[in-house]
């Protein structure tokens, strides 16, 4: 992941915290609720932030393991009572085929495209045969910094069209189960349900 966008979030963990705290309220939530009802008992949450979506996750009654690469962002879902833990996204501290699911919404956008198959690859080794992964990007054309949550607090952005995502998906061997979008602002939130063979 990028080491400005990490810097970012330990800065600003709580105003992240407080401004997306709702996100699944204003937007819709079938996508969310695809992934529980497709996923097994246990899963890993690549990107996992102040813990927003492993906390429903959890309490939908699933045992879920938070990941995040900024140690700010692991203490507030830690505070939630979430097993979290600080890890690169390129090298997953975990043992092949351990989770049934892995859940990564809106975090693979942070790592630069060179990258992603890495990171990808790490999430397909992670899962069981026939694991379940919940995948959200944002569409576009560009890779860029941008600064959203304050004056000098850059983030780096991968946007992804709907083909150039189903393209790498395809060569990790993963199989679209579900797809949707919806459009909670300027772009396209583009949310793919995935099957490891």
């Amino acid at each position: 992941m990028d080491l400005r966008t990490i810097d970012t979030y330990n800065k600003l963990a709580s105003e992240y915290d407080a401004e997306t705290a709702d996100f699944w309220e204003r937007f819709p939530r079938t996508f969310l609720a695809r992934f529980i009802e497709r996923s097994g008992p246990t899963i890993l949450d690549v990107g996992s932030g102040p813990g927003r979506d492993g906390l429903l996750l959890q309490q939908s009654g699933k045992t879920v393991t938070c990941v995040d690469a900024s140690e700010a962002m692991v203490r507030l879902s830690a505070q939630r009572g979430l097993r979290s833990v600080v890890a690169d996204f390129e090298a997953l501290p975990f043992e092949d085929g351990l989770f049934d699911a892995v859940w990564s919404y809106t975090a693979l956008l942070h790592v630069p495209k060179q990258s992603v198959a890495t990171s990808l690859g790490e999430i397909r080794r992670v899962l069981k045969p026939a694991g379940i992964f919940g995948l959200g990007l944002i569409e576009g054309d560009s890779e860029e910094y941008r600064e959203s949550l304050g004056a000098d607090m850059p983030r780096w952005f991968s946007y992804y069209q709907k083909q150039e995502i189903e393209n790498l998906l395809e060569r990790q061997d993963f199989k679209v189960v579900y797809f949707e979008s919806f459009k909670p602002g300027s772009r396209n939130y583009l949310n793919f349900i995935l099957q490891k063979p």
